[in-house]
């Protein structure tokens, strides 16, 4: 699971009062990312859109890897926040059936 500071954690409320502000530290990369929390609960995580280019570029490479028919190709935001956290290049230290492990293990994390 991804890891936030204190000052990437906000309410959705907040966002929303002071969108321009922290639109602004994200793109200008004051801050790499803000999480959304809405009754408790992470919503979604905004990034500047250079950094989700390169999520979204290795995010392709990684989900090229996954071959069963569970796999989350199109969807591949749990395998880049696996490989992040672990400071690996996309799927290249990790077999399909490692990355298919792991996002199995994610899904069944945030249910």
């Amino acid at each position: 699971m991804a890891h936030y500071t204190r000052e990437e954690i906000m309410s959705s409320s907040d966002v929303v009062r002071n969108f321009s502000a922290v639109l602004s530290s994200v793109v200008q990369h004051q801050r790499e990312k803000v999480a959304i929390i809405r009754n408790n609960r992470l919503e979604a995580v905004l990034v500047a859109a250079d950094v989700y280019e390169r999520l979204e570029k290795a995010g392709d490479i990684a989900a090229a890897a996954i071959t069963t028919s569970n796999s989350t190709a199109g969807n591949s935001s749990v395998l880049l926040a696996f490989l992040k956290e672990n400071r690996m290049a996309a799927a290249s230290q990790l077999s399909p059936m490692e990355i298919e492990c792991q996002i199995r293990e994610e899904r069944e994390a945030w249910e």
